[in-house]
């Protein structure tokens, strides 16, 4: 751990891309191994940017935490032995919140990308400058939260190109500033389109979704319209149906009379014809009576 800390400490990139310039210098195995990694992890970023963010935003937290605890533990004079505790937290965390919440993710992603493009580009020899490439990388970030797609497009096309092209500048035999830049804008340019094109059919995919939807949305309504047009039609009928078979059953209410009173009348008839009937009876047993005296 002690080692580690110390190559940490006086690593110096400026140092590195020095011995790398040196006219007739031959890459050892390991310098060939580390800049292959490096080139392939460059065109990722550049291609898959925006695609894999998540992974990205992780895998930065975590190299940022580790790196910002152990020298944070190690400038407060914690023990050399756990050092790597804070670190290995912080990292943790930020890893999980990368990976868990996209707009943070793009803002760690954006900020790292553009910082790192902007001390490669100025080589800061001194806290000033570093800390005028952090605030540049600072603003684009928060200006990411607003236009995610594009800023992280952009930030990861380019800090992609530079580092993939630069490793692949050392890797080839060729040699030559123009070389080099015309492999890092050529890099920047295809990977910007292709997450450009990535990007246009993942929208397109979400708008024909969301086209699906809304017409299955209205054929269903329209279906449950018809199906209520249906029920008030079929209501409607039921109810003529009622009102005629009432017409039918008690006739027009203007003509008919009432059936209460023509039970009544009947009463009334047959009542008047008994009396009637009792009349003749006895009138005829007063005939009768008067015969029998008059013998």
């Amino acid at each position: 751990m002690n080692g580690i800390l110390e190559q940490i400490e006086t690593f110096n990139i400026n140092d590195a891309m020095s011995v790398l310039d040196e006219a007739g210098h031959v890459l050892t195995q390991t310098e060939t191994v580390v800049l292959a990694v490096l080139c392939a992890v460059g065109v990722l970023f550049a291609l898959l940017g925006l695609k894999i963010v998540r992974f990205w935003s992780g895998l930065l937290g975590l190299l940022l935490g580790l790196y910002g605890g152990i020298m944070a533990a190690y400038y407060l004079g914690i023990d050399e032995m756990y050092v790597w505790i804070p670190g290995a937290v912080l990292g943790i965390v930020l890893a999980v919140l990368g990976a868990w919440k996209h707009r943070f993710g793009v803002f760690l992603t954006v900020w790292t990308s553009v910082s790192s493009v902007c001390m490669y580009i100025i080589r800061p020899t001194d806290w000033m400058w570093g800390s005028i490439c952090l605030a540049a990388g600072l603003v684009l970030a928060l200006l990411s939260v607003r236009f995610v797609e594009f800023l992280a497009m952009l930030s990861t096309a380019v800090c992609g190109a530079v580092l993939g092209g630069t490793a692949a500048y050392y890797l080839i035999p060729f040699e030559g500033q123009f070389i080099h830049i015309i492999i890092c804008v050529a890099l920047g340019i295809i990977g910007f389109l292709v997450q450009l094109l990535i990007e246009s059919r993942k929208r397109r995919k979400q708008n024909l979704k969301k086209a699906a939807e809304i017409r299955e949305h209205q054929s269903t309504a329209n279906e449950v319209e018809k199906a209520r047009a249906l029920v008030d039609e079929l209501d409607k009928e039921t109810e003529t149906e009622e009102e005629e078979l009432e017409i039918i059953q008690f006739g027009d209410g203007d003509d008919s009379e009432d059936p209460e009173e023509e039970f009544d009348e009947l009463d009334d008839e047959e009542e008047t014809d008994y009396l009637d009937d009792e009349e003749e009876i006895d009138y005829l047993d007063d005939e009768e009576t008067e015969e029998k005296e008059e013998k």
